[in-house]
C-alpha cells in the first residue's frame, strides 16, 4: 500500500513520512519481539500486546498527519486512513 502511494506521489514530503514510519514500525515490531520472548506470565504477553498496540495507534496517526499536510484530495486521504487502519489491525 505504501509503495503504491509512492508510485502515486513519490515527492519528498511524501518519501520522508513514510520512510520515517517504517522506521519507527520496525524498531516497535524488534521491540515487541524482545520483550515478549522475556515475558514470563499471561499479564507480561497482555502488557506486551497492549504497548505494541498504544505505539501502533501512535505511529500511524502521525503518519497521517505528516502526511495529510502533503495530500490535496480529501477522497484519497480518507481511503488511505481507512486502508491503513485496515492494514495494522489485529
Amino acid at each position: 500500500m505504501l509503495v503504491n502511494m509512492l508510485r502515486y506521489n513519490s515527492t519528498p514530503n511524501v518519501q520522508e513520512p513514510i520512510r520515517v514510519f517504517l522506521y519507527n514500525y520496525q524498531i516497535m515490531s524488534d521491540n515487541f519481539w524482545q520483550m515478549y520472548r522475556q515475558a514470563k506470565t499471561h499479564e507480561d504477553v497482555l502488557e506486551c500486546y497492549y504497548q505494541f498496540s498504544k505505539n501502533q495507534c501512535t505511529i500511524i496517526e502521525t503518519l497521517l498527519e505528516n502526511l495529510r499536510l502533503s495530500m490535496n484530495n480529501s477522497q484519497l486521504k480518507e481511503e488511505f486512513h481507512s486502508m491503513l487502519k485496515e492494514a495494522f489491525t489485529f
